[in-house]
């Protein structure tokens, strides 16, 4: 805080403006008053003070960390302002996310002067052109605009030629639940899983059969945490997979075209029948450290009592646990309740869902909190206050001390059978239910979004 009993110096012009008499305390509160951005850099530009004041609430706020040039140019219409803006926290943007062309990014940079943005960790190429691919030249004057990137997503096709100069890189993602013209090249892959300490690594290719293969650098992956991929990739070498030491989740995307073999009638050959020798053999050998099973019952159609005799039981550690587009009896998900410490079940878009199966896992889970049904059109409005009463027995005195133990229960019920009923009735604000149930109209976090938890395939999550 500046000092009180400082007399403020004299203008070469006269006395200074009464503005400036003021603390800093006090510059602060008549900033945050101001109406937009413009006004803040008007603010800011006054002098040296006001604009380490502005920076600081800038800083503080952290609505700057992601640089967004379509929209900050939105709210700096003018060019000056926006180029005064984006050289004062270049020093502080953290992430970037770009849905415009790579190379009108690059060009729009150049013309700010901006060469490097050495804080940012986070880049997200999203174009709201679907054609707009990065070419090769754009990939390597990024690696040198934000070469401190260590989590870098693309949405659009690559061959992947300098993604390995992304030296800090720790995490690649490259899936989008789109067609791609086509997918990184082989011999990228390997020089990026060699060069870079990568933790996460999402290669999944939505359309066709992946040629990708893992076999010549696996061994390079032993920090990798999380590893998503196409069936047909995981197939060579999925015994050194289960060996790598780091690794906490594995996901695995069917192909959305299949190999018949030339003895089979191509008439008499159903598509949805995919090869589940992969996720059999990830069971029985992770069975100790399984903490999460997610399925697209859709596209993994296993029949009834699959997981009778699964060698996860035993062991009764899932925490999370997701079934999804099941359109056989329900009645067999019950010997899932011996799991005591299910935290997450999602069974979206089960066909045949009811209200007692759902009842009887509020009733002997209790670490459950995260329970989606969207898209269960069996289930009824009865289920809602059945749960609550359950709920209330457990914790009887939460609503009146407005303190527990226990966090509520988020249901998730986009297009379930009682969604109507919740909205009709504002339960998401009602009191009766507030402290016990949370109503969420959206997908739990780090869930796809859609008719199913995972998309066309299996995850797993280990300890």
């Amino acid at each position: 805080m500046a000092s009180d009993n400082e007399d403020p110096p004299l203008s070469p012009t006269g006395p200074i403006s009464e503005i400036l008499k003021l603390n800093d305390d006090c510059l602060e509160e008549i900033f945050e008053r101001l109406s937009d951005l413009p006004t803040e850099i008007y603010f800011s530009e006054v002098c040296q003070r006001f604009q380490n004041i502005a920076l600081g609430k800038w800083r503080i706020s952290h609505t700057y960390d992601t640089m967004d040039l379509e929209k900050w140019r939105e709210l700096l219409p003018n060019f000056d302002d926006l180029y005064y803006f984006i050289h004062l926290m270049q020093p502080y943007i953290k992430e970037m996310y770009v849905s415009s062309c790579l190379c009108t990014l690059l060009k729009d940079l150049d013309e700010i002067h901006i060469t490097e943005l050495p804080q940012v960790t986070s880049f997200y190429y999203d174009p709201e052109d679907v054609d707009c691919y990065p070419s090769n030249r754009s990939i390597r004057k990024l690696t040198l605009i934000v070469p401190g990137v260590r989590r870098l997503r693309l949405t659009t096709p690559t061959d992947g030629r300098y993604l390995s100069r992304f030296k800090h890189l720790k995490e690649l993602h490259l899936y989008e639940d789109q067609h791609k013209a086509y997918e990184l090249r082989q011999q990228y892959l390997d020089e990026v899983c060699h060069r870079c300490d990568l933790q996460v690594l999402d290669i999944r290719t939505f359309d066709g059969i992946s040629k990708l293969r893992l076999n010549n650098c696996v061994k390079s992956l032993q920090s990798l945490t999380t590893l998503k991929l196409n069936l047909a990739t995981i197939k060579s070498v999925l015994p050194e997979i289960m060996k790598l030491p780091s690794l906490k989740q594995l996901v695995v995307l069917l192909c959305s075209e299949w190999h018949i073999p030339a003895e089979v009638c191509p008439d008499e050959y159903d598509p949805k029948i995919r090869e589940v020798e992969e996720f059999y053999a990830i069971m029985e050998h992770k069975a100790k450290e399984i903490t999460c099973v997610a399925v697209d019952g859709y596209y993994m159609p296993l029949e009834p009592g699959w997981d009778r005799d699964l060698p996860i039981w035993p062991h009764k550690k899932l925490q999370r646990l997701a079934i999804c587009s099941w359109d056989h009896s329900t009645e067999y998900l019950e010997r899932y309740t011996c799991m005591k410490d299910l935290q997450l079940l999602c069974l979206r878009n089960c066909t045949h869902l009811n209200d007692d199966v759902l009842l009887k896992f509020v009733d002997l889970c209790p670490r459950l909190q995260h329970l989606d049904v969207s898209y269960c059109r069996e289930v009824t409005p009865s289920f809602l206050s059945r749960a609550l009463k359950i709920l209330k027995q457990k914790d009887p005195h939460r609503q009146q001390t407005g303190y527990s133990k226990t966090p509520p229960l988020f249901i998730y019920y986009v297009l379930s059978g009682f969604e109507d009923f919740v909205d009709k009735e504002n339960l998401k604000t009602s009191p009766e239910y507030r402290e016990y149930i949370v109503f969420k109209p959206d997908f739990p976090v780090r869930s796809e979004r859609g008719l199913s938890f995972v998309d066309r395939g299996y995850q797993f999550e280990f300890i």
